[in-house]
């Protein structure tokens, strides 16, 4: 009989889904000609149940809920977790009263109240639960002839979860096989649980497919939930409470079901009601719904949200309308659909017009190139109708109904980043009073965009030559439908498979920013290039979760879009493209440009693989060695032309070099950028922060940093009347790349060639881009599109230049040379972490404690600036001393949460001028599950699973998901360049420490404040007033600089014992800085003071904008506005009101605690050993001399490990005050540059050290050559501070002068010496020969002068007579008639060199020798005779 009994029910069951399925089939609970929102009846074929409720009862394996357990309810093992409204739960609690709970439930009274708005929690209790129809409830006891009734349960379960090998049950008629891990098959280990309402059959796989496709039917989205685990609960013909037999008799029953649906991951979770019939709409009798109104609904629990199950005026009048309406009408009556994983979202259709009711948007993050598809839920749709969908300040997106639920809307191209607000109504508008739904959608560049097509590896297409000749590609089948079926006549069955059927064609589109003669202006252009191949989409059903997977032979095109000339000229000038998979259509024609349809896009790849010289086709299969390394030199030679195309190109734009380096330098070491995060923030993709380096730009860097928003500029012209002084910065399309080292040194640019010893060098510095990364506001012109601008201006070229082209990378580098942080001035940065431990912007550090909501920044608004709001709210945290398995035992609800006398930090909030208000509070006990954070913006839940990094309206959100939980959240408000990080438990890593279920839940801040706001990070400096009026420089005051005028001269010392809790700076911030009537019933001073006079006293967490006070009706507010440790009110006044723990009590209490367990004589008097142990158990924490020999000095440790009664958090606040305290030395530290060393000629060159800093004050840099070159010019280089001598205030930082190094190879260096040496010596003899030359002309042209001056007569050989005659004189001697004359005595002649002298009587005889010194005579000596003739 047993095996009778197991054969029977499979066999029941396969009998009912047959009855389902043909209900579903025939349609018949769907009048065509019905408006939406109208009565559906319902009747259907199946004999045994309703219409909409799935099979249920024993025949299928149900149990029934123990009567004695109706009311209080059962809890049963779910053996799996659920989760449901952030919490996560293995277990639940059935109940009669129509709900299915996850703790107790006060059910006194007539009504059962839950939620925010009906409950004093934590006074009392505030349960989650599943309620499809709560109120009090009956299983009639009397024995009613043929009324049967009861509370049936069951649990589904998938094979695959017990062993059942990988695969095996995707198809339902395959034989199943024996369990890889387990000795028995799968169903029987699935039977071996406990409790026999748990089922793992082939039924059960078949019922999780059903299911599966009901919520693809009905759900946008659908299509991405493949269920693993079902909980059916079915109340079938319960009673009101009170009613009697003639009620029941009546037909008072109600018949429901709750549907529970989640994947083994524990991600997604939905929901399903079936409601058949409800008979009662209150706790009463005779149908006079007085009191106990029945209410269907989904509670967080402890005041987390309420939703309700249809929050319409139909409703409220009368909640028995859910049995008529329906959330997927196209289906069934009374059905509805939830996502309830985390907040709940309604799916399916709702006919709410208020304008509020969450639109489910699938998918919601959407590439910004558009030509998608998107599926909505939102108003219950009439296909007579036709409907719009508007994106904010964007373009009209055209919609088809696919069902009465679902309508699929096609997006043009949006040229935005950031979420945008879309809206969806009837084109006919409020002429039928439908209010346009509301819902969010996120706009993403392709490079970030995690739905774009997946190609594989993107940087295998930027290699030359690629590698792989073969590419993977894969999408998701269901993301496609096929064009050629109309859709506009009938209902589309969206698991019809022939939908989608089609055809896919992979298409290549080219991507530029050129000249748009239409428009005269600069755009950015897409251009399909051809067609790769098609594909077959699958359409089977284990694709409707599961990804097609296909490849891509890239040496095949199947058909060109460009003609002969096109290709050969035009295709160049495209540097980039990305691919495009997308229906093929009939109307294509064969070589001219397809319109394309919506589809999928790729991220941006490089295009050179089409590049091909003109003998080689595109259409064989395979290329030959010669080819393929002829195609390389094509692409060598192609790339080499488009590099200084580009380099020409860019030369003639505007150098924004000068406003990047001026006004957004690099920080000049990694500490720097790390903590400057209003300025500066970790590449999304090649930083080792976010664990994302695919990036091969920037090989070789430890990590790199970005500006987190565009470049400011400011007036740079003439400054003659000071015009610069008070005008606004303007936004550029400029960002900053910044790359450190190992050592964490800034890579510089000019020393890139120099150290480039290998082809891939791992040294490659970042440089600045002159289109954004992030794009620029309004995102639509020249450098303005996110992801694509910076492509075609910056990235590719870097790629054809140094990747590419052979010797070009220095070409790029002139045009794109990196930071030198010349110009760069560190911030002041400020923290809050653990128990109150502070460190202000202005170098003061304390402990402060006390509950409420504070102003932790506030900067006014000025004509340069605006306006900065930063608040903090601090709570009591809980004693976690308090055993919560007691409840019900020794303690209330009220006394599970307990608080202590210290506080931390649950929330921050901040705002700016003309930005959108961000909040971020740390999560709830129990529900740190999946997140441990909140992040709000315009009081909108938002999620970072997916895109980790999103823009909003002047705010950048990023989070760190290296730990599971996104504990790590940076948030930079971008015109102000004000930075905040946020860590929820010190962003611990949960999962590894096994005492703990969940995260602590605190949070610690971190905030950055650039210079230009007056603030001195070391406290040394405060600007006075005349200086603030001058150069317009705000006051910047709050928690993080409580005394903005005054100094603070404890740069090197840490807080001391007498700062834990002080009176001066408690009575400065209560007074000052915090919010009025926040803080629990504790009486608040009058706010006084100069400080507090301008500062905002409206909570930032509570309060909401105009333009977003219509979500405040979302469910999730309650989580922004409600403290997460909020206490029963006997716990705010009396001995338990909150006093704060100065450091004379801290010291007591460890010295008192120490005692008690050392010094024995306490332990010896007997009288106190109760005492002792009370005040020790309550006050003191465990093992207190360990705080003393562990924490030594550090305050902040004592603190919190005494006052939170942890080791681990008194630890971590040690570790992180201490690495905060150290990187702030070497932040606020001024380090001085010289720049780097700009090399023209790196050929053959050698730097040391190779990859050192490189621009700093003192380093020191030699160069020289290898082995076969010398180094010719400067070789060795100092950075050095060079002072003014005419003016020594001033001074600058340079090197050395020195001519540029470059090589010369020894060889030619040897050729040239000999030449060298020849021509000098051939010189040194043509200079000797030319001396010569020049010496024997001069004589021979005074010997010419000498000849003239002298004419010499013919003489006798030999005679040493003067001449006869001498021009001009008379010789007497020669005279004839002269002897009387030669007796006489006569003066000798003027030429003479004894001239005028006598010698007596006796006359001289002076030979005449010429004289060598320059025409005199000189003497002949010892010649002596008479002048006498022959």
């Amino acid at each position: 009989m047993k095996k009778i009994g197991y054969l029977t029910i499979p066999i029941i069951f396969q009998t009912f889904f047959t009855l389902i399925l043909s209900q579903q089939n025939t349609n018949q609970n769907l009048n065509t000609n019905q408006q939406a929102g109208t009565i559906f009846t319902g009747t259907g074929s199946n004999i045994y149940y309703g219409v909409n409720l799935v099979p249920f009862g024993p025949d299928v394996g149900d149990l029934e809920v123990a009567p004695g357990f109706l009311t209080s309810g059962q809890t049963i093992d779910l053996h799996m977790f659920f989760p449901f409204y952030g919490g996560l739960y293995n277990y639940t609690t059935i109940s009669v009263n129509g709900y299915l709970s996850f703790t107790t439930v006060l059910d006194q009274g007539p009504t059962i109240n839950v939620g925010p708005d009906s409950t004093d929690w934590p006074r009392v209790q505030d349960p989650a639960m599943i309620a499809p129809w709560l109120c009090k409830q009956q299983i009639t006891q009397d024995v009613i002839p043929g009324l049967k009734a009861g509370v049936f349960f069951r649990l589904l379960l998938r094979q695959s979860l017990f062993g059942q090998q990988s695969g095996s049950n995707l198809n339902e008629n395959t034989q199943f096989r024996t369990s890889s891990f387990f000795s028995q098959s799968a169903n029987e280990a699935c039977r071996n649980l406990p409790g026999s309402y748990v089922r793992c059959d082939e039924d059960s796989d078949e019922f999780l497919n059903y299911m599966q496709r009901q919520i693809q039917s009905g759900v946008a989205g659908g299509n991405t939930f493949r269920p693993d685990g079902a909980l059916v609960v079915t109340w079938y013909n319960t009673g009101s409470a009170i009613s009697g037999r003639s009620d029941l008799d009546s037909g008072q029953l109600a018949t429901y079901q709750a549907i529970w649906l989640s994947d083994s991951a524990a991600r997604l979770s939905y929901v399903v009601l079936n409601y058949d019939k409800l008979g009662f709409d209150a706790d009463d009798f005779r149908q006079n719904s007085r009191s106990g109104r029945c209410r269907a609904l989904f509670n967080g629990g402890n005041h987390t949200g309420l939703v309700e199950v249809d929050p319409t005026q139909a409703y409220k009048n009368s909640p028995k309308v859910l049995a008529q309406r329906s959330g997927v009408p196209h289906i069934v009556r009374g059905r509805y659909m939830f996502r309830v994983d985390d907040v709940v979202r309604p799916a399916g259709c709702s006919n709410k017009t208020g304008g509020t009711y969450p639109m489910l948007i699938y998918p919601n993050i959407i590439n910004m190139l558009g030509e998608i598809t998107i599926d909505i839920n939102a108003m219950c749709l009439d296909r007579k109708t036709s409907y719009i969908l508007m994106i904010e300040r964007r373009q009209i997106a055209t919609c088809v109904v696919l069902n009465a639920a679902i309508a699929r809307c096609t997006l043009p191209k949006i040229y935005d980043w950031g979420t945008k607000t879309l809206y969806f109504q009837p084109q006919t508008g409020n002429v039928n009073d439908d209010k346009a739904f509301v819902g969010y959608a996120y706009f993403v560049p392709p490079t970030l965009d995690p739905m774009r097509l997946d190609i594989g590896y993107i940087y295998k297409w930027f290699k030359n030559p690629i590698q792989e000749t073969v590419m993977p590609i894969s999408w998701y089948p269901r993301n496609f439908t096929n064009p050629d079926i109309n859709i506009w006549t009938s209902d589309v069955n969206l698991n019809d498979e022939n939908l989608y059927s089609t055809t896919l064609g992979l298409y290549v589109i080219g991507y530029k920013e050129a000249a748009d003669e239409n428009l005269k202006k600069f755009n950015p252009q897409h251009r399909v290039l051809c067609r790769l191949t098609t594909y077959s989409n699958r359409a089977d059903r284990d694709y409707s979760y599961l990804p097609q997977e296909e490849t891509i032979n890239i040496n095949q095109v199947q058909e060109w879009y460009l003609t002969d000339w096109e290709r050969n000229n035009l295709l160049y000038s495209f540097r980039f493209g990305y691919l495009k998979l997308a229906p093929v259509t009939g109307t294509e024609q064969f070589g001219r440009e397809p319109k394309l349809l919506s589809g999928l896009v790729s991220a941006p790849i490089s295009l050179h693989w089409l590049w091909s010289p003109e003998n080689q086709a595109y259409g064989m299969t395979s290329y030959s060695r010669e080819q393929v390394e002829e195609r390389k030199e094509f692409v060598i030679e192609k790339a080499t032309q488009m590099c200084h195309d580009w380099y020409d190109e860019d030369g003639a734009l505007t150098n924004f070099i000068k406003d990047t380096e001026t006004n957004h330098s690099c920080p000049c070491i990694e500490s720097q950028a790390k903590l400057d995060i209003g300025r500066f923030m970790p590449h999304p993709r090649c930083s080792q922060e976010f664990r994302d380096i695919t990036c091969t730009e920037m090989i070789g860097s430890e990590n790199c940093y970005m500006s987190a928003q565009n470049v400011y500029a400011s007036y740079m012209g003439k400054d003659d009347r000071k015009y610069n002084k008070r005008t606004n910065r303007y936004e550029t399309t400029y960002g900053q790349v910044c790359c450190y080292d190992q050592q964490g040194f800034l890579m510089q640019t000019p020393y890139q060639p120099v150290v480039r010893v290998i082809e891939d060098i791992f040294y490659n510095p970042g440089f600045p881009n002159r289109a954004y990364e992030f794009g620029s506001n309004p995102y639509l012109g020249q450098f303005e599109v996110p992801g694509l601008s910076v492509f075609h201006h910056d990235l590719m070229p870097y790629y054809l230049c140094c990747k590419f082209a052979k010797f070009r990378c220095q070409m790029f580098y002139w045009r794109r040379p990196s930071s030198a942080c010349q110009a760069y001035q560190p911030p002041a940065v400020g923290r809050g972490i653990g128990g109150g431990s502070w460190y202000t912007l202005d170098n003061q550090k304390f402990i402060f404690n006390e509950p409420g909501v504070f102003n932790l920044l506030y900067i006014p608004k000025t004509e340069t600036s605006p306006e900065v709001k930063i608040q903090v709210r601090t709570e009591r945290y809980p004693n976690r001393k308090v055993d919560w398995s007691l409840l019900g035992h020794y303690l209330t609800q009220a006394d599970l949460v307990q608080p202590t006398n210290v506080t931390v930090i649950t929330g921050i909030a901040m705002e700016a001028s003309g930005t959108d208000r961000v909040v971020v509070t740390a999560r709830g006990d129990t529900r740190r599950f999946r997140y441990r954070t909140n992040i709000f913006v315009k009081n909108i839940l938002r999620y970072f699973d997916h895109m980790k990094l999103q823009r909003f309206e002047g705010v950048l959100v990023y989070v760190n998901n290296v730990v599971r939980g996104i504990p790590d959240i940076y948030i930079v408000l971008e015109e102000a360049e004000i930075g905040v990080r946020i860590k929820e438990s010190y962003s611990l890593d949960i999962d590894r420490l096994s005492m703990f279920q969940e995260s602590m839940g605190m949070l610690d801040i971190e905030v950055s404040v650039p210079p230009r706001y007056g603030v001195s990070p070391d406290g040394r400096e405060v600007l006075t007033q005349a200086l603030r009026d001058i150069y317009n420089i705000p006051t910047v005051s709050g928690l993080l600089r409580p005394f903005p005028e005054q100094t603070s001269t404890s740069f090197y010392s840490d807080i001391t014992i007498n700062e834990v809790n002080s009176d001066m700076y408690r009575s400065q911030i209560i007074n000052n800085y915090k919010i009025p009537g926040t803080g629990g019933t504790r009486d608040q001073q009058n706010i006084v003071g100069t400080v507090n006079r301008l500062a905002p006293t409206d909570n930032l967490f509570t309060s909401s904008r105009d333009e977003d006070s219509k979500f405040e009706v979302f469910p999730e507010v309650s989580m922004k506005n409600t403290p997460i440790y909020k206490v029963a009110p006997k716990y705010e006044t009396g001995v338990n009101r909150f006093t704060p723990m100065t450091g004379t009590n801290l010291q007591q209490l460890i010295q008192n605690c120490i005692d008690m367990t050392s010094n024995f004589i306490i332990n010896q008097q007997p009288l106190a050993s109760a005492l002792t142990y009370s005040y020790g158990r309550k006050f003191c924490p465990d093992n207190p001399e360990a705080i003393i020999s562990e924490c030594g000095d550090n305050i902040p440790c004592r603190f919190d490990w005494a006052m939170f009664n942890s080791r681990i958090i008194g630890l971590n606040s040690e570790e992180g005050w201490e690495n905060f305290v150290n990187d702030r030395i070497e932040v606020v530290r001024a380090y001085n540059s010289c720049g780097a060393i700009n090399i023209e000629y790196p050929e053959y060159m050698t730097k040391t050290p190779s990859f050192g800093s490189g621009y700093l004050q003192g380093d020191t840099i030699k160069f020289d050559c290898d082995q076969t070159h010398w180094i010719k010019g400067e070789s060795e280089y100092k950075c050095s501070l060079v002072v003014d001598y005419e003016d020594p205030s001033r001074y600058r930082y340079e090197w050395n002068k020195g001519g540029q190094p470059w090589c010369r190879p020894k060889e030619k260096d040897n050729y040239l010496q000999w030449l060298t040496a020849i021509f000098s010596s051939l010189a040194i003899i043509l200079a000797i020969c030319g001396v010569f030359l020049i010496c024997w002309c001069y004589k021979k042209k005074r010997q010419s002068q000498y000849e003239k001056e002298v004419e010499y007569g013919k003489s006798d050989t030999g005679t040493i007579t003067p001449p006869y005659k001498e021009k001009g004189k008379k010789n007497d001697g020669f005279d004839t008639g002269a002897d009387d004359i030669n007796l006489t005595d006569i003066p000798s002649r003027s030429g003479s060199p004894y001239g005028g002298y006598r010698g007596g009587e006796i006359r001289s005889r002076i030979g005449r020798v010429p004289s060598v010194n320059g025409g005199k005579f000189r003497p002949q000596p010892e010649i002596l005779g008479y002048n006498t003739s022959v």
